[in-house]
């Protein structure tokens, strides 16, 4: 009987599939840190530059990003950052963020829906990090880092439960951290007003009050990334109807009260 041999192209189909099926079930989710190359290496049973080719062949299509210095992390669920990057190059900034601001919201409200404990304890953790960080600088000068890597928001996605979901937001952040928009978005709100948002952000998760959640969330993504004109002046806000924004005020006000109350 012959005896069947694994050639290159079997580990390297291999290596690739079990890269795959740790990002889509979600063993390692959006926003995590995958284990280093020669764990990876170890695990699967193949060398090195296996591990490396997979690794270059997912990140590819938009599922992984290696930075120098810190690692290889998961960006996308599904293979739709970079053909979703094609598709939003038709679109105009200012439609864009919109759809990403829909996209928040929705995962905010199914967060609240699916969250557990697990969940609750990630956001509260992620939210102590980011405390006093506003993002902005780092935006405007173009760094690596931008207000895009906010864990806080990330986790919010996990929450949600809904990989598809999670998978367009991360397809939409790499849409804003092209060349192209370089420069043209800033983060308006202050250290004060990002934890405030948040905490009422959390709050109505916590309570699995939708309604909450989604005034929570429409009020902190309308000035969390903003568009800049050429002389650095702030486009206004989406623009709302008085009875629209006399709502939005009652509610914001009443979160305010209730995350005020339960802190004393």
């Amino acid at each position: 009987m012959a005896i069947r041999t694994t050639t290159g192209s079997d580990r390297a189909r291999s290596t690739l599939a079990y890269l795959r099926r740790h990002i889509t079930t979600g063993a390692w989710p959006v926003g995590s840190r995958i284990p280093i190359e020669p764990e990876l290496a170890e695990q699967i049973g193949v060398g090195r530059s296996t591990v490396r080719e997979a690794v270059r062949s997912l990140a590819s299509i938009g599922m992984l990003e290696t930075l120098p210095g810190r690692g290889t992390f998961v960006r996308s669920a599904a293979p739709t950052s970079t053909l979703l990057n094609e598709f939003l190059n038709d679109f105009t900034l200012e439609e864009i963020l919109s759809y990403r601001r829909a996209l928040e919201i929705e995962a905010a409200q199914q967060a609240s829906l699916h969250r557990t404990e697990e969940d609750l304890i990630a956001l509260e953790q992620a939210a102590i990090e980011e405390k006093g960080c506003t993002r902005c600088p780092v935006l405007m000068s173009g760094s690596e880092a931008s207000a895009f890597d906010s864990r806080f928001h990330r986790l919010i996605f996990d929450a949600a439960k809904n990989r598809l979901l999670a998978s367009l937001y991360a397809g939409t952040n790499d849409q804003l951290r092209t060349p192209a928009h370089r420069g043209r978005l800033a983060n308006v709100a202050t250290a004060s007003e990002m934890e405030r948002d948040h905490a009422r952000i959390l709050d109505a998760i916590r309570r699995r009050d939708f309604i909450d959640t989604v005034h929570a969330m429409a009020d902190h993504v309308d000035h969390d990334v903003v568009i800049v004109t050429d002389q650095h002046e702030v486009v206004p806000a989406l623009q709302r109807s008085p009875e629209q924004q006399r709502r939005i005020d009652v509610a914001r006000e009443a979160d305010e009260q209730r995350v005020s109350t339960s802190a004393q």
